[in-house]
């Protein structure tokens, strides 16, 4: 790798195109690297740094090998709102390091750009999901943020932006009042609010919300409509599957895409037709997602098939463990009771000898 000071020269130099090359080299910094580009960093145009952070967030998505964490977090102190704000989003796959979940609920707490609040919200859905589904995390240590959260939800003052990201988040923890609260957002005039409340209700994955869904995939916005494609796979809706088929027959692009994905998520003998159908087809990209899918589809009926084994499984070792303590109560039992004899033979050898045969036998 060249040294850092060609990097850098290369980013101040606003004259020259980016190169996106040479911004792998921001991969990996060294403590000693990474304090030279922060020396720098506010010497480049705000520009030239959102065009980099931009080049970064995009490189981060497409290869998982390249690693610009230190780059993003350096870039969470940025004076420019749209800098922090890509920076977080640069950090898209970080849901477990408890350092950044705190500076993420700073920044919801007190950065002065909405836009800012909205993604740390965005990011602190990770950390939710972390704590409340998965029980990676303590759940105490999200409580503050969700809290505040929900306070933000409620709060009519605060810009909608915020609002809406706050409930996207809640979506994924076991709130008591998150059901009202995806329902006031469902009712709520705005739009933008409504495909949050679509998008909380797949991150729950309930049952009760396919009618509010089937009512979405109907809807004339394709914004809605999307949210309820991709909702539907969640919650796994059988029901939805003829009309994902039609979705996928009219060739919105990124409908398609989620709709073929959500077929995968569904599952059954249906989705499974029209997911091969495509796969055979002409259409090349569809039919590589579509792969995908059936794929994801086997996995899923795979497990559906080994689950009831493995509580067979499940099952008949508790059984044997009910068995195994069983005969252990029965041994003590018999030991107790060999005490008890051996205290007896003690006390009868203070009161004079005993045939060691004797002993030998009362043991047995």
């Amino acid at each position: 790798m060249p040294s850092v000071e060609t990097l850098l020269a290369h980013l101040k130099d606003e004259a020259t195109p980016l190169s996106i090359a040479r911004l792998y080299w921001l991969s990996d910094l060294s403590d000693e690297e990474l304090a030279r580009v922060a020396q720098v960093w506010l010497t480049i145009s705000p520009a030239r740094r959102r065009a980099i952070m931009s080049h970064l967030v995009d490189l981060s998505e497409e290869n998982l090998v390249a690693d610009f964490g230190r780059v993003f977090r350096m870039a969470l102190s940025d004076p420019d709102p749209e800098v922090r704000a890509m920076a977080i989003d640069g950090l898209w796959y970080e849901d477990l390091d408890l350092q950044l979940m705190r500076r993420l609920f700073e920044l919801f707490e007190k950065d002065p750009a909405a836009e800012v609040r909205a993604r740390a919200a965005i990011g602190l859905g990770r950390y939710f999901y972390n704590a409340c589904i998965v029980e990676q995390i303590p759940l105490s240590a999200v409580r503050p943020a969700i809290d505040a959260l929900r306070q933000a939800f409620y709060n009519l003052e605060e810009p909608l932006e915020v609002r809406r990201r706050a409930l996207e988040a809640l979506g994924n923890t076991l709130e008591p009042d998150l059901p009202q609260m995806i329902e006031r957002a469902y009712a709520d005039p705005d739009e933008r609010m409504r495909i949050s409340a679509i998008f909380a209700m797949g991150r729950t994955g309930e049952a009760r919300w396919a009618p509010y869904v089937m009512e979405a995939l109907r809807s004339p916005s394709p914004a809605v409509r999307y949210e309820a494609v991709v909702a539907a796979g969640e919650i796994g809706i059988k029901e939805a599957v003829p009309i994902l088929e039609r979705l996928i027959e009219e060739g919105d692009a990124e409908i398609q895409e989620a709709a073929i994905w959500a077929l995968g998520e569904i599952g059954g003998p249906r989705a499974r037709e029209i997911l091969t159908e495509i796969a055979q087809g002409e259409d090349e990209d569809l039919a590589a997602l579509a792969e995908e899918a059936l794929e994801e589809l086997e996995l899923l009926e795979g497990a559906e098939t080994f689950m009831p084994l493995l509580e067979m499984d499940l099952e008949a070792e508790e059984e044997e463990a009910e068995d195994w303590l069983m005969w252990w109560e029965t041994q003590r039992m018999g030991l107790e009771e060999l005490e008890e004899e051996e205290e007896e033979e003690e006390e009868n050898e203070d009161e004079g000898e005993e045939d060691p045969d004797h002993r030998r036998h009362n043991r047995r």
